[in-house]
């Protein structure tokens, strides 16, 4: 949930940098969207492999495992 979150405020900071009407200089304002670009780029693969290992998860659990034990004893 906090990377959704984190996700959302990085949404709205680039939102606004990139507005003309904040008084940021064009140097500062593309360091600030790169270093955004990047976070946003990594939480999303972070997502990604959350997301995977969930879905694994729920579709193992839906599986029917029975373990059987056979004794064999000749006679």
């Amino acid at each position: 949930m906090i990377k959704i979150s984190s996700i959302t405020v990085l949404g709205v900071l680039v939102l606004l940098v990139a507005s003309p009407y904040v008084g940021i200089s064009r140097t500062w304002k593309d360091y600030i969207l790169m270093i955004c670009g990047l976070a946003i780029a990594i939480i999303s693969f972070l997502l990604r492999k959350e997301l995977h290992k969930v879905i694994k998860i729920v579709h193992e659990a839906s599986e029917v495992k029975a373990d059987t034990y056979v004794e064999n004893n000749p006679q």
